[in-house]
């Protein structure tokens, strides 16, 4: 399957990282976006890898300590949807 990242997880990816860069952690942001991208890789080979979402027809899979990749499987893609820390609501 393929991986198709939405703009609004792009952004949501976006700034996560500017923020950790923002408090002089550039590296620490740098890794951050890297230890995603290679977890949500992993979806590609194994898409029901994360578990079921809240929102009827997604999936959840924590990529990094508390911060999770809400998503949904079309046809030969995984729609990557949203990044969000699991303490913070998510956006509808």
């Amino acid at each position: 399957m393929k991986l198709r990242w939405s703009q609004r997880a792009l952004a949501d990816l976006q700034r996560l990282a500017d923020r950790m860069a923002a408090d002089d952690k550039p590296l620490a942001a740098q890794a951050f976006v890297e230890a995603i991208a290679d977890r949500v890789a992993r979806l590609e080979e194994f898409p029901l890898l994360g578990r079921q979402g809240r929102l009827d027809d997604t999936r959840e899979l924590l990529v990094h300590k508390n911060y999770l990749v809400s998503y949904r499987l079309r046809a030969d893609e995984v729609q990557l949807l949203q990044v969000w820390h699991v303490a913070r609501e998510r956006r509808g």
